[in-house]
């Protein structure tokens, strides 16, 4: 669609709001997924799920010609309800395990909530006002924080 990607120009979105959000209805809906990837390989486990985390149904299949096989998780779907621009606290968890990510919820491409997501449950939660179109966000951490979500 070329819609896709240039409804929201500035000069589009004020011209017809309501011809935007119609318009938006035809486009593709996101959704979060998570691929896990084995970080060690043995030749033995051939055929075998590499994934061992217990929070997820996400595979990763040694196939004999010694490729592997990843099947994702979807974490975050459904219609009208799309999750992008995901955000950590990067601070304190960037390259650690982790339980939140913060993302822009999207109506068919229209921003308009904010969703915090448990990436291990798949919990969610919402924040969302009439009329108001947030842009995506930036997780700021409590100064004194003393869990990952504290901010």
């Amino acid at each position: 669609f070329e819609f896709v990607y240039n409804y929201l120009y500035l000069a589009n979105l004020r011209a017809n709001w309501d011809e935007v959000k119609r318009q938006a209805e035809k486009a593709p809906q996101p959704e979060a997924r998570r691929y896990v990837l084995p970080l060690s390989i043995d030749k033995a486990d051939t055929g075998k799920n590499l994934v061992t985390l217990p929070y997820t149904t996400a595979t990763a299949t040694l196939r004999s010609d010694e490729t592997i096989w990843l099947e994702p998780e979807v974490i975050f779907s459904g219609p009208r309800h799309a999750f992008e621009f995901p955000q950590i606290n990067y601070r304190k968890y960037g390259g650690k395990p982790y339980t939140y990510t913060y993302g822009l919820g999207l109506n068919h491409f229209v921003p308009d909530k904010l969703c915090k997501l448990n990436v291990k449950t798949k919990e969610t939660w919402v924040w969302q006002e009439p009329d108001a179109y947030p842009s995506e966000p930036i997780f700021v951490s409590h100064p004194d924080a003393l869990e990952e979500d504290d901010g």
